[in-house]
């Protein structure tokens, strides 16, 4: 990693240095021919009062990324809001109903015990917030989000409770948890409030509850708490988003002034009064960037680097190194086209024909200029790394090869 932080007098100042570093993190991507997103992310350990990621674009890449292309939307998953699915309102409120269902434990499970839709089920998951259980509600569906659900405490540790604190508060064996009668603080996602007539468990072991409704347990927070999914409504403009994969490459923070207070980091004001610093926290993965930029550019050959990136522009290789004309003309090509600023490699090696051009396809040599039979026709072979070859006169290719850089 790549570190840098920034010392400023005010979030004015903060705001100046921060874009500035954010500005030139945007160039290096462009130039590094990266296919990436700026995405808002979670700030995490480091807290302060923004964080951007540069998340390279990559099916194998860790980090989930939420996309709208209607609106230009970029985030991470962990921060992305998630508009509630509006459940069709219904006249009638079935009864609260006790019904057993033996060996279903999963929602999978439930579902298939009594036929219905998913969307009509809602699971209850107990989490240990800083030492305390909490029992939130989500639709059967949907996925907690652990970032959103820190956040609305504020707390340091969130995680699934362990299994005695969970037999605890339900009274039932795990997968039977409820919101009708649990023994702790109950929460819901904002979806969950506008449902009618569903399935909970019912904190006894081996039975759920049928027709449950909002007036049949209280609620002591009501908030998004899921994560978006593929295809939800995008928060900012109703349209659809998308997920992509991403690999994080670069990262942004403006801390604020969490650790100058942390480390009583002050100076002394025009007004000669005590302030404390804004700081700002970057950090760019050079490395990371590589092997993202190598798995963006792979193919069944080997890795195509952008030209002004790869390790060598461009591979002279010889066909016969018993022809010492070929030899001669393809040594005396490599000094041209080194004198001129290209980074060339001269494949000299007493290997086959097919060996070579398989390396420098494997290494991701952008141009091979072949130095074969038609020298004796003032002739040698220019070819890009994807595309067709083409003939060029000895006199002629250092030229052709310096337009095409």
């Amino acid at each position: 990693m790549k570190d840098a932080y920034t010392f400023d007098k005010d979030e004015a100042g903060l705001d100046v240095s921060y874009q500035k570093q954010f500005n030139a993190y945007k160039n290096i991507m462009d130039r590094l021919h990266l296919e990436y997103r700026i995405v808002r992310a979670d700030t995490g350990v480091m807290g302060g009062l923004l964080s951007e990621e540069f998340q390279a674009l990559a099916p194998l890449g860790e980090d989930i990324l939420v996309l709208c292309d209607d609106c230009g939307l970029s985030s991470n998953i962990e921060v992305c809001a998630a508009k509630p699915e509006l459940a069709s309102v219904e006249d009638t409120l079935e009864e609260l109903t006790l019904v057993e269902t033996p060996n279903s434990r999963t929602i999978e499970e439930v579902v298939d015990f009594l036929h219905r839709d998913v969307k009509k089920f809602v699971k209850t998951l107990i989490y240990n917030i800083d030492g305390t259980p909490v029992a939130v509600m989500v639709r059967g569906d949907r996925d907690v989000n652990e970032v959103k659900l820190r956040k609305l405490y504020g707390a340091a540790n969130v995680e699934l409770a362990d299994p005695e604190t969970v037999v605890k508060v339900t009274n039932a064996d795990i997968g039977f948890a409820g919101p009708v009668g649990i023994g702790c603080e109950l929460i819901m996602d904002e979806e969950v409030s506008h449902m009618y007539n569903f399935v909970t468990g019912a904190n006894k072991t081996g039975y759920h509850y049928t027709g449950v409704n909002q007036r049949d347990f209280t609620a002591a927070k009501v908030a998004d708490l899921r994560n978006i999914q593929d295809g939800d409504i995008c928060p900012v403009c109703g349209g659809r988003v998308h997920f992509a994969h991403g690999i994080e490459v670069g990262n942004t923070f403006k801390l604020g002034t969490k650790y100058a207070k942390a480390l009583d980091l002050q100076y002394l004001d025009s007004n000669n009064q005590l302030q404390y610093v804004w700081m700002g926290s970057y950090g760019i993965g050079p490395a990371r960037a590589m092997a993202a930029l190598a798995e963006q550019n792979v193919d069944e050959n080997g890795i195509n680097w952008p030209k002004d990136l790869a390790p060598y522009q461009v591979a002279i290789v010889i066909i016969s190194m018993k022809d010492e004309q070929q030899v001669a003309i393809a040594n005396k090509l490599h000094d041209e086209l080194q004198a001129a600023g290209i980074e060339v490699i001269l494949d000299d090696r007493e290997e086959r024909p097919g060996v070579k051009f398989k390396d420098m396809e494997l290494i991701g040599i952008p141009y091979r200029i072949t130095v074969g039979r038609g020298v004796k026709d003032g002739k040698v072979e220019l070819k890009p790394r994807i595309g067709e070859s083409v003939e060029v006169s000895i006199e002629d290719a250092v030229n052709e090869v310096k337009k095409l850089f």
